[in-house]
């Protein structure tokens, strides 16, 4: 289905109408809330702790995993924000945006973002793509459902997506648009092509 030519106005309707063609609510993959979230990098770069304000500064080629979850950024600051508890904020790079992945939960399913940056917050179970965000639902087979816009909001715990327009990008720009596509389910792949 192609998107329609004009952004929605409301991020609200939005994300109600992109949760309705998801389908059933499968949250993120629950069994990994009680992995450790581990952090690497490519050395390159030295890593500091300030063991004051409990936060660690990695840089170089970062990837932050939790069980299915995955990060990966040019420099990822990770902060606990209570006892066990970590919040981290990746930046990309230029011209390499900060990446997300994540299976969802009794589905087979796969949730990737891509923005200019990414806040992970562990214990909220809550996750922000801001600047330029794109995410998408990858399913084993046919085309993802995918999304654009300059904010897109993850809450794990709800299953619930927000969209969000306006010039909110790492950079101070965007686009204003929130673009979806909304991939038929059940259809044969080849008709969905240009030309069939």
């Amino acid at each position: 289905m192609t998107p329609p030519r004009n952004p929605w106005p409301h991020a609200l309707a939005v994300a109600v109408c992109m949760a309705a063609a998801w389908g059933t609510p499968a949250h993120a993959e629950k069994a990994d809330r009680g992995k450790p979230l581990e952090v690497e990098s490519d050395g390159s770069q030295p890593a500091t702790v300030d063991l004051k304000t409990k936060i660690t500064t990695i840089s170089g080629h970062v990837v932050v995993s939790q069980g299915t979850l995955q990060i990966k950024a040019g420099r990822i600051e990770v902060r606990e924000s209570a006892p066990g508890r970590y919040v981290a904020n990746a930046a990309g790079t230029p011209g390499q945006q900060a990446s997300f992945r994540q299976k969802r939960d009794r589905l087979d399913e796969i949730v990737e973002a891509e923005a200019d940056r990414v806040e992970y917050d562990g214990a909220a179970e809550k996750v922000r793509f801001v600047g330029n965000a794109k995410l998408r639902v990858v399913r084993p087979q046919g085309p993802p459902d995918e999304a654009n816009a300059a904010v897109i909001s993850y809450d794990q715990r709800s299953d619930t997506i927000v969209f969000e327009g306006g010039a909110t990008s790492a950079q101070g720009e965007g686009t204003g648009k929130v673009r979806m596509v909304f991939t038929p389910r059940n259809a044969d792949p080849a008709a969905s092509e240009p030309g069939k």
